[in-house]
C-alpha cells in the first residue's frame, strides 16, 4: 500500500472538513459524486455547469478593461452543485480541477 504523505493527507482532510461545513451551513446539497479523477485536470468548466467531481478547483478570472480584478486562486467545490458566476467578470470565470477529493459522507470509511 502506498504511504500517504502528511501534506497530501492534510489537503484531502481539509477539503472534506470544509466541504462538510459548507453543507451543514446549507450552502449546497450533494446529489451525486463521481469517482475522484474521473474528470481530467485539463478540462475547464463554466458557470452554470453541474459539478461532477468534488475537490479543489483552480479559478481563472477574465480581465475587466485590461485589468485583473482577481488573481488565480483555488476554491472547494462539491459534486451535485453548480459552478457559480463571478461577481466581477460574471460568466467569464473558469474552473479547472486541481485535486479531486471524495466527499466525506460518501466515503465508506466514515459514518454518515
Amino acid at each position: 500500500m502506498k504511504k500517504m504523505m502528511r501534506r497530501d493527507f492534510l489537503k484531502t482532510a481539509g477539503v472534506a472538513a470544509i466541504g462538510a461545513g459548507c453543507l451543514a451551513a446549507g450552502m449546497g446539497e450533494v446529489h451525486a459524486q463521481e469517482k475522484p479523477n474521473s474528470v481530467t485536470k485539463e478540462k475547464q468548466f463554466k458557470p452554470g455547469e453541474k459539478v461532477k467531481t468534488s475537490g479543489i478547483y483552480d479559478v481563472f478570472h477574465d480581465k475587466i478593461d485590461g485589468e485583473h480584478h482577481a488573481q488565480q486562486h483555488q476554491v472547494i467545490v462539491i459534486a451535485g452543485t453548480v459552478f457559480p458566476r463571478c461577481k466581477g467578470c460574471r460568466e467569464w470565470v473558469r474552473f479547472r480541477l486541481s485535486q479531486a477529493a471524495q466527499y466525506v459522507n460518501k466515503d465508506p470509511h466514515f459514518e454518515a
